[in-house]
């Protein structure tokens, strides 16, 4: 079987593209992503798919940076496709952070990636990690210790990221290259064996190879994708375990503590991720805390370490977020002036209303929401969120609890916490932030516009 052909099941097998994705393809000049951008490149019109060069400079190799950037975009004008460029400080950055100089790296260039893709409208970031790359980053979490997401290591989709070559190896790439005459660039640091990935791969993974198993890779990749398939039940299971232990601002430490210990884990997991941001120096030590004590029945606050979280329970009621925010609000229920301002002293956030007669150039930002005046009925409202709130959301016919809203949504339950609502007389018009109601929407008849932006004090 050709490599061209095996990228192109993998990609087809995980459903990496639809017809119509727009893909921000990651290239360092290596021969992973030169490999990688040739075949997409070659197949994008069979995929219904445009591409878009990023490229990140991390400026740590003087002149070979530099010669790696202008290789990249020589690259990009002969196949005639659009490029961004971004320059980044990683030692800099590596200092201010606290962290290794490879953590510091990936994180800067997955930051360039994501707001370039943001910037350039590209639903899909396709990288260039491989088979080996895969077997490696498994072995690195073993040693490292990691649990069964670990080893589901680089998972062939993620979100918008999305990897190609992931059941190609780098012999297989390599001989693709030289069938196509493609030439690359060659990263000296890869030879470093001062990095720990690069001592995996140069000296662990042959010594397991030579006097252990000679099919050692192959049976660490069946690993990987065993344990994908896995994870994927287990995530998929956790979603609709927290619809049943979820309520508008907190989690049922009664029904949590019903599920089976391991999906009572994931729940707990997965709201830590959603507040925090990532589950770094999360580790097996602090679920089991948190699961101890739900299971003693007694009232805890467990800070978690990094990112000021903290996972309290009171009564039946488990929250999650930053200490400052996981209590409710105090109460509140005011009339907004319209037009004018009006300070809510509790969220600590104004709403300006504005009355036009004109339709404003619309543009979708979450503080902001226009309303057609001549919908709204009565005197505008805003006030804390309810038990049982219901929205009949932007697009949509039927209303639909703001509590399914949130989870759909994936908001925090420390963020409904102080979650708002601004409402008429009869119904609610904006879940201030999250969600517009198709009630009061603007269409070609509006004649009169009410708009409200949301800001923070």
């Amino acid at each position: 079987m050709s490599t061209a052909f095996g990228i192109l099941r993998a990609v087809c097998h995980y459903q990496m593209f639809q017809p119509g994705d727009k893909v921000l393809v990651a290239v360092s000049g290596g021969p992973d992503s030169v490999a990688m951008l040739h075949a997409l490149h070659t197949y994008s019109q069979e995929l219904c798919i445009t591409l878009h060069i990023a490229h990140f400079n991390h400026s740590l190799r003087g002149n070979e940076s530099d010669e790696d950037e202008s290789f990249v975009r020589e690259l990009a004008c002969a196949l005639k496709l659009p490029i961004t460029v971004e320059h980044g400080d990683v030692k800099a950055f590596q200092r201010d952070a606290k962290l290794s100089l490879e953590e510091a790296a990936r994180e800067l260039r997955y930051n360039f990636l994501h707001k370039c893709a943001l910037e350039t409208h590209s639903n899909k970031i396709a990288v260039g990690h491989t088979a080996d790359d895969r077997v490696e980053t498994v072995l690195l979490n073993v040693l490292r210790g990691t649990g069964i997401e670990g080893l589901a290591a680089m998972r062939s989709v993620s979100g918008c990221i999305v990897r190609p070559l992931i059941e190609t190896w780098r012999a297989e790439i390599l001989e693709y290259l030289q069938i196509n005459n493609l030439s690359y660039r060659l990263d000296s640091s890869n030879l470093d064996t001062s990095y720990t990935r690069n001592r995996i791969r140069l000296e662990l993974m042959p010594l397991l190879e030579r006097e252990y198993n000679t099919q050692t890779k192959a049976a660490l990749l069946r690993l990987a994708k065993v344990a994908e398939r896995y994870v994927d039940v287990v995530e998929q299971c956790a979603i609709e375990a927290a619809l049943a232990v979820e309520y508008e601002f907190s989690l049922d430490a009664r029904l949590l503590g019903d599920l089976p210990m391991g999906l009572a884990a994931e729940v707990i997991r997965n709201e830590i991720r959603r507040a925090k941001g990532n589950l770094k120096d999360v580790e097996l030590e602090h679920i089991d805390q948190i699961l101890a004590a739900i299971s003693e029945r007694r009232d805890f606050a467990i800070e978690l370490p990094e990112g000021n979280i903290v996972v309290e329970k009171q009564g039946h009621d488990i929250r999650i977020g930053p200490r400052q925010a996981i209590k409710q609000a105090e109460p509140f229920d005011v009339e907004l002036a319209v037009p004018g301002r009006t300070y809510i002293s509790a969220l600590g956030i104004t709403i300006q209303a504005e009355l036009l007669d004109t339709i404003p150039r619309l543009t979708v930002r979450p503080n902001v929401a226009i309303l057609d005046a001549d919908k709204v009925r009565g005197k505008l409202r805003i006030r804390n969120l309810r038990s049982g709130d219901r929205i009949v959301p932007f697009g949509m016919q039927n209303s639909k609890k703001l509590q399914d809203v949130f989870v759909d949504k994936k908001i925090p339950i420390w963020e409904r916490c102080r979650a708002a609502v601004i409402t008429d007389d009869e119904k609610i018009l904006w879940a201030v932030g999250v969600v517009a109601s198709d009630s009061a929407k603007v269409t070609d008849e509006t004649k009169h516009i009410i708009r409200l932006v949301a800001v923070h004090n």
